[in-house]
């Protein structure tokens, strides 16, 4: 796990925009990029998983994108060849790590079509908080889902 160099981030805009899920938001690789680096110009943390040279995953991390106060994942794409392989799992891990080191909360958006993913956050800790109807696209629904720093016990 890393922060993506320069170098890195037209790989982690070819990633997101070659899933299926996201065609529905109208994301192309140069405009993503061009995203990219605008968010990390100004502090937003990406994140590449890699097996050698081959991107496996990427996690896009707002410091303060939710409600300009906690951390926002607005994005986490992993490559079809490592879905189930725990490199989603790795990159949460990390960006984890750097949001509750700042705050006590952690946001994200989810698509309510994507029910794997939502699992996945509902297994990590993530509540659901509200739902979004039509707010990035028309007939694109989302599910925001939101992870309390934990706490230690004992």
């Amino acid at each position: 796990m890393r922060n993506a160099s320069d170098a890195d981030l037209p790989a982690c805009a070819a990633l997101v925009v070659g899933h299926a899920l996201f065609a529905r938001y109208g994301l192309d690789a140069a405009g993503l990029e061009t995203a990219l680096r605008a968010g990390t110009a100004t502090g937003d943390q990406v994140l590449c998983a890699c097996d050698g040279s081959e991107l496996l995953g990427m996690a896009w991390l707002v410091a303060t994108g939710a409600f300009a106060r906690s951390p926002y994942l607005r994005l986490l794409a992993i490559a079809g060849r490592a879905v189930g392989s725990g490199v989603g799992s790795r990159l949460m891990e990390a960006v984890e790590g750097s949001a509750f080191a700042r705050s006590d909360d952690l946001f994200l958006l989810v698509n309510d079509d994507n029910r794997s993913a939502r699992r996945f956050y509902a297994g990590r800790g993530y509540v659901v908080v509200g739902h979004l109807r039509d707010y990035l696209r028309p007939g694109v629904h989302e599910t925001i889902m939101r992870k309390h720093r934990p706490t230690a016990r004992g």
